[in-house]
């Protein structure tokens, strides 16, 4: 009797249906893979985006308490604002010809104003520099024969600081955009000092105590304060738009933002964005 051995493969339906499901795997593996990508690159995104909104909160916080500081003794400070279209700051000359404003550095225009460009307000306040309190915005330190005591006058140991942001016209992203800054101008610097990118956009607006109860009593913007309310002014609020440097959304969208009394329309772009506020307090001014 003869042995007859069978071979058994699959048939064409078979490997289709094996196919099929081979692929349907594939794809819901690769959804999935690409889902948590998505979703970690978002949230490392928002992670970014949530820290340069925090540095920057506090560089500002830490700088713009500064007005007004006029030493222990509260020596006659004047004006702690520099407003738009007050006299450009004089170069003071002190420690042997070394000034603490330098000729270089340019204030005009960059002082208080709304609408200072396209990326929103400008910001920028004074006070006096002592051995308690000698660094500007930017990060200089003022000389020692420049400071209250040693100075030939008040003048020459006054500290501007400054703030706007902008673009520097050469640092782009991954999609060749120009990246947003917040930007630090002091008067012992030549240059302005970039501080957090991302920065999209920044509003001010200046609480004005009118009762002289160290509170304020309405919020103004630069345009509306007048000039004879500056030295009431006793706190800020502060609003920033700040952008992820990488796309997030999936699909470009124009969005509107608040911030405080502006409001920001964005072009049709896929980066996410989310608005930051804070209030400080000019404690300088108000214990004065």
């Amino acid at each position: 009797m003869s042995n007859h051995k069978y071979q058994h493969g699959v048939t064409l339906i078979e490997m289709m249906i094996a196919m099929v499901v081979s692929l349907v795997l594939v794809a819901g593996v690769g959804t999935v893979y690409f889902s948590s990508k998505r979703n970690y690159q978002t949230r490392d995104e928002l992670s970014q985006m949530n820290e340069s909104a925090r540095s920057a909160l506090e560089t500002l916080r830490k700088h713009l308490e500064h007005a007004g500081y006029a030493t222990p003794s509260k020596l006659p400070l004047g004006a702690y604002f520099f407003v738009n279209g007050d006299p450009n700051p004089v170069s003071q000359e002190c420690g042997g010809g070394k000034n603490n404003l330098q000729d270089a550095t340019d204030f005009t225009g960059r002082g208080t104003r709304d609408a200072f460009n396209a990326n929103g307000d400008a910001i920028s306040v004074r006070f006096l520099g002592d051995n308690n309190l000698f660094t500007d915005a930017a990060g200089a330190s003022l000389p020692d024969e420049c400071r209250v005591g040693k100075a030939a006058n008040m003048n020459a140991s006054l500290i501007y600081n400054a703030f706007h942001v902008d673009n520097d016209g050469t640092t782009r992203d991954s999609n060749n955009v120009f990246v947003p800054i917040l930007y630090a101008v002091g008067s012992n610097w030549d240059n302005r000092q970039p501080i957090v990118n991302g920065v999209e956009n920044i509003q001010f607006q200046y609480g004005i105590d009118g009762d002289g109860n160290g509170t304020a009593d309405r919020f103004a913007n630069a345009t509306n304060v007048g000039a004879a309310n500056w030295e009431q002014v006793v706190s800020i609020k502060v609003a920033l738009l700040v952008r992820s440097l990488g796309n997030v959304l999936e699909a470009n969208s124009v969005r509107t933002y608040n911030l405080l009394d502006a409001t920001v329309t964005t072009p049709a772009d896929r980066y996410q964005r989310a608005v930051y506020t804070t209030t400080i307090q000019l404690r300088n001014v108000v214990d004065n």
